[in-house]
């Protein structure tokens, strides 16, 4: 079918963290609501079951050949840090890369593309008006080409390439704007050996210290209960659990549990902190969601079965996409403007 006759071409969705990469079929890309009618989630490092599937969905990849999607990924060197910035000053070169530099410890900030993000919307600040808070976002330009080389690799070519962070965080924002949620949402980011935690309030985002525990922790855990050999027998008993490990939930999470409560109770106690936050955990595979799901300790006690039912739809389901306008928190990187040439690339804001 012809590169240019883009409305009656099926699409992809994919979404890759350092835990798994999901990928779902869309059947038309100029219909809506979309639909959906192929879901996988597979390891992230399995290039030969990804490229299966794809021509199991797509037929065999031909050479010039390229599938539309929307995509989204997890680079392990994202940085978000929330801060007061001076708006007048954004205009200035080097400014943002200076204030990334500076609070998040990068030598190297010239190499990254950075933004500053309205905490309430995710939209871009404009350059005027008096001191605020803002989130600093930042992400270094080899990781975005790595993963721009990855899906070409696979023959897929994004009209949308975005970390899906933001798209968790507006998504969430937006369900809890739209359900008049009262309470706010600390949302953790499970990742293989830290989990990331951010706490969604009536001011906007605020992004806490990460937690030094992650999946790995979790698995190390299940291996001492199991008596499993290694580390690989005792994630394949993770995935399939027997009943009395499904038990055990609250034991092979207590080391991200054990740091989640205090970081959580230092944000209750600031002054402008007026409820507990609910919890939404992010990232894990949908085969290891079932120890969060026993009731960890964590969890905290004012989550409604509503807000915890929708948390967990939210961070099992694939990666959104909208033609018109991204869900959430809006930035995106551009993709390549040919499949055969590689150049740098650019961010861009919808």
């Amino acid at each position: 079918m012809s590169l240019f006759n883009r409305k009656a071409r099926s699409g992809v969705l994919y979404n890759l963290t350092d835990n798994f990469l999901q990928l779902a079929r869309i059947v038309r890309l100029d219909e809506k609501p979309l639909d959906v009618d192929g879901f996988v989630e597979l390891p992230a490092t399995d290039e030969t079951a990804c490229e299966s599937w794809l021509t199991k969905h797509f037929g065999e990849k031909r050479r010039g050949q390229f599938h539309p999607a929307y995509c989204g990924f997890h680079p392990a060197e994202r940085v978000m840090v929330r801060e007061i910035i001076t708006p007048k000053r954004l205009n200035e070169p080097g400014y943002l890369h200076g204030l990334l530099s500076e609070h998040a410890r990068i030598s190297n900030a010239r190499d990254w593309t950075v933004a500053a993000l309205n905490p309430m919307d995710g939209l871009p600040i404009a350059a005027d008006g008096n001191p605020r808070h803002a989130l600093l976002f930042g992400v270094p330009w080899s990781a975005i080409r790595k993963a721009q080389d990855r899906l070409l690799d696979y023959g897929i070519r994004p009209r949308r390439l975005e970390v899906s962070t933001l798209g968790l965080l507006g998504c969430l924002s937006r369900h809890r704007l739209q359900t008049g949620y009262a309470h706010a949402i600390a949302v953790c980011e499970i990742e293989l050996n830290q989990t990331r935690l951010y706490i969604l309030a009536k001011d906007g985002v605020h992004v806490l210290a990460s937690l030094p525990h992650g999946l790995m922790s979790i698995t190390e855990a299940a291996m001492k209960e199991l008596d499993a050999p290694d580390i690989g027998t005792a994630r394949a008993q993770l995935e399939a659990p027997p009943d009395a490990l499904r038990e055990q939930g609250r034991r092979l999470t207590r080391a991200i549990s054990r740091h989640y409560k205090p970081a959580v109770d230092h944000f209750e106690s600031r002054p402008a902190t007026a409820s507990t936050p609910s919890t939404a955990p992010s990232s894990p595979p949908s085969s290891l969601g079932w120890p969060r799901r026993s009731a960890p300790p964590w969890t905290s006690a004012s989550s409604s079965p509503t807000s915890s039912a929708s948390s967990r739809a939210a961070s099992r389901s694939p990666p959104r996409a909208s033609p018109s306008r991204p869900t959430g928190f809006p930035l995106s990187v551009s993709s390549p403007n040919s499949p055969r040439r590689r150049p740098r690339p650019r961010p861009c804001h919808e």
